[in-house]
């Protein structure tokens, strides 16, 4: 005891020292009065109350019981068991959070790269899925007279074959369709003028996407002289004027590209997507899903024809931002018109994709659902 009284004089006089140094008649008087009154802690220690002597042998004799029997409880712990058991069994107990989705970051790598924009290519996705909703209603050949499903099926086979003779890009292929059904799903046309209307909104496609777009007189002799230049040209007008030369729209080849990254897709399946894409081209009923279920539904089922596991990721869930469920219905209706392909006439997109150029992924084994 007697060592750590010292301890305790020493710590208080060296935390009092530098006050003590303003003058010297000070610190005489404060070390006078050190010397002459003990601390406080001193006379407390030296000479306790009775009550608290009382106490301290209460409670060494409490400890004495609990350690010969542990269900003993001190009152301290009496009064804190019964707000513990209430806010465990509380039904108003919050619930613990939902587990985190972990997802990829598939720009990581590309920050370095002022090709892929990195900074904003999230802002640029979340606008083509808001353009993407104005796209034209899937039943609008039924305001037509004169034209159906078929006729515009058998003029979208004949536009790709045109489009893979030109050696064009995917992007004008793409452009050049939906041009149409713009068109065509504000403007009543008879038959006679329905291919006029195909060369020539892939005539305005080439012209926006391509570097060197074919010329006019390309798609006259294309279409085996059935329309003049001065057709053409005048059909031009009424196209751009009727769609108020809004040109630019989604499409899902733009979607795939970046679904493609998410999904770590090799060649092989990257090419499966764009075939899968391009069927969907012929059906206008799959109008009724927006470009970019379609870029995912084509994932989807690629995924399954090359045998990937999982089907869907939550990368994918998160870049795509669709859930499993709305992406397996799109992929199943793509999946049985892709096998109705393989019987219809309509054979450009198949036999296009069943060169080597193409991987030959149109000759690949179908699956099922």
């Amino acid at each position: 005891m007697v060592h750590g009284k010292a301890k305790v004089f020493t710590t208080t006089r060296s935390t009092r020292e530098p006050l003590s140094n303003i003058t010297n008649a000070k610190k005489t008087t404060e070390i006078n009065n050190h010397k002459k009154k003990p601390s406080s802690k001193t006379k407390n220690s030296s000479k306790r109350p009775s009550n608290q002597l009382l106490q301290n042998d209460e409670k060494a004799l409490k400890t004495k019981k609990r350690k010969s029997d542990p269900m003993i409880l001190d009152e301290e712990e009496e009064e804190i068991l019964p707000a513990a058991v209430i806010i465990t069994t509380s039904s108003s107990a919050v619930a613990p959070p939902p587990a985190l989705v972990v997802y990829e970051d598939i720009d990581q790598n590309d920050y370095d790269d002022p090709q892929a924009v990195v900074e904003y290519v999230n802002e640029i996705y979340q606008n083509l899925m808001l353009k993407e909703k104005e796209r034209v209603d899937h039943r609008y050949l039924s305001h037509q007279i004169d034209i159906n499903e078929k006729m515009r099926a058998i003029l979208v086979d004949w536009l790709v074959e045109v489009h893979r003779m030109f050696k064009l890009l995917p992007e004008t292929l793409y452009l050049g369709v939906s041009l149409i059904d713009r068109f065509l799903s504000i403007k009543q046309i008879s038959r006679d003028i329905l291919q006029l209307v195909g060369i020539t909104c892939m005539l305005i496609a080439s012209k926006y996407e391509e570097i060197y777009a074919p010329e006019c007189n390309d798609f006259v002799y294309i279409s085996d002289g059935a329309y003049t230049k001065q057709q053409i040209l005048l059909m031009e007008q009424t196209v751009l004027n009727t769609l108020n030369f809004n040109i630019t729209h989604p499409s899902s080849l733009h979607f795939l590209r970046r679904y493609s990254k998410a999904g770590g897709s090799d060649y092989t399946l990257h090419t499966i997507c764009k075939y899968l894409i391009e069927v969907v081209l012929i059906d206008v009923k799959f109008l009724k899903y927006p470009p970019s279920l379609h870029a995912a539904a084509s994932v989807y089922l690629g995924r399954a024809m090359t045998a990937k596991s999982p089907l869907w990721t939550p990368t994918l869930e998160h870049y795509s931002t669709y859930a499993e469920v709305t992406v397996r219905e799109c992929a199943l209706e793509m999946n049985e018109l892709l096998k109705k392909s393989t019987n219809s006439t309509l054979k450009a997109i198949r036999k296009k994709y069943s060169l080597p150029k193409f991987g030959q992924v149109a000759d690949l084994p179908l699956v099922d659902l």
